[in-house]
């Protein structure tokens, strides 16, 4: 990655091509009401789903204000769109980012991780439940998360919807940021097989879902699915 190199809707697209993100939307085109975009940067993702869920309220949020910014600019924001200039997470309150101006797509909350010409910014962070609460969402058909090495915290943030089956697919990444997160592979199984979810790589046209074996832990993702038991019939489980 040169330090001139931006993160374009070019760039996105051939991703979400790549990663099965794009046709996981299209697979399921018109079947969620509801979406939260955590981990927006410029609004790249939420521009695709909406082609795909054009009825759907689509949560957007993004904690750093420049990309915050940015995503405003970038894409048009309907009237079921709700951009957010905060993260979400397991507290209420102000983080530590290493922001990369060159290249907003990296920026992360993990220090260790090396991240060249980048600058230490406070972001603001909302806890995923008390969101929820305050705008009145009864559920969440497509929880899209997208946090450099935060899945963590955004997880145990919605811990208590979670536990009450609200949210029923989850997409998250998976790779080498774990080696320093400590939050691995098996870690996302533990924590959310007991909610009732079933766990499975995604990939383009297909998601293999399975249990977990240590040897996926490969740090390869790079998107894992989640999807509950309340709608498992219709991903063929």
């Amino acid at each position: 990655m040169s330090e001139n190199e931006k993160y374009t809707r070019e760039r996105a697209l051939e991703e979400f091509e790549t990663h099965g993100e794009r046709w996981l939307q299209e697979r399921f085109s018109g079947k969620f009401n509801t979406i939260f975009d955590v981990g927006s940067n410029i609004g790249e993702w939420s521009r695709m789903t909406r082609k795909y869920q054009p009825q759907a309220d689509i949560h957007m949020f993004e904690v750093m204000g420049e990309t915050y910014k940015q995503l405003l600019k970038n894409i048009d924001i309907d009237d079921k769109m709700f951009p957010n200039s905060f993260g979400l997470s397991n507290c209420n309150g102000t983080i530590d980012m290493k922001y990369k101006p060159s290249y907003s797509a990296v920026s992360t909350p993990v220090m260790d991780l090396r991240l060249d010409n980048s600058e230490i910014r406070k972001g603001l962070v909302v806890k995923g439940d008390d969101y929820i609460e305050s705008r009145n969402v009864e559920n969440i058909d497509f929880l899209k998360i997208d946090t450099e090495g935060a899945e963590e915290n955004v997880f145990k943030g919605f811990e208590k919807s979670l536990s009450q089956g609200k949210i029923k697919v989850i997409q998250f990444e998976y790779g080498y940021i774990c080696v320093l997160t400590k939050w691995m592979l098996i870690d996302s199984y533990k924590y959310l097989t007991p909610f009732g979810y079933h766990l499975g790589r995604l990939k383009n046209g297909s998601i293999e879902f399975k249990d977990y074996n240590l040897m996926d832990e490969d740090f390869n993702g790079p998107e894992y699915i989640a999807v509950h038991e309340s709608v498992k019939h219709e991903f063929g489980l």
